[in-house]
This record gives structure tokens, sequence and C-alpha cells, in this order.
């Protein structure tokens, strides 16, 4: 399934999350499901805005 078209605001916040998680692994922590799922639910909320035809 090709990934859904994101809004600049979509971006900036995955983006964000990105960073964030960033910092955790330099500080040395490397199970991150919080990052991941928060990820998950942006594109996922984007598939369903694309799904509506918004």
């Amino acid at each position: 399934m090709p990934e859904p078209k994101l809004t600049a605001w979509e971006k900036a916040q995955i983006v964000r999350l990105e960073i964030r998680g960033a910092r955790r692994a330099i500080a040395g922590v490397e199970h991150q499901p919080d990052i991941d799922r928060d990820i998950n639910r942006i594109r996922e909320k984007a598939r369903k805005r694309a799904a509506n035809g918004k």
C-alpha cells in the first residue's frame, strides 16, 4: 500500500517525533514503542483522510 500524502503539519509532527527518538537513542534508550505508535497514528490519520477523498 503506498504511503498517503502527508500535509506539511503532519510532516513536521513526524520530524519532531523522530528528533525526540534520536535524543533518546543518544541517551541509550533503545526500545521506543511510543514514538513508533505516534508516527503510525499520524500516517493512519492521513490514510483515512485520503480514503474519504479529502
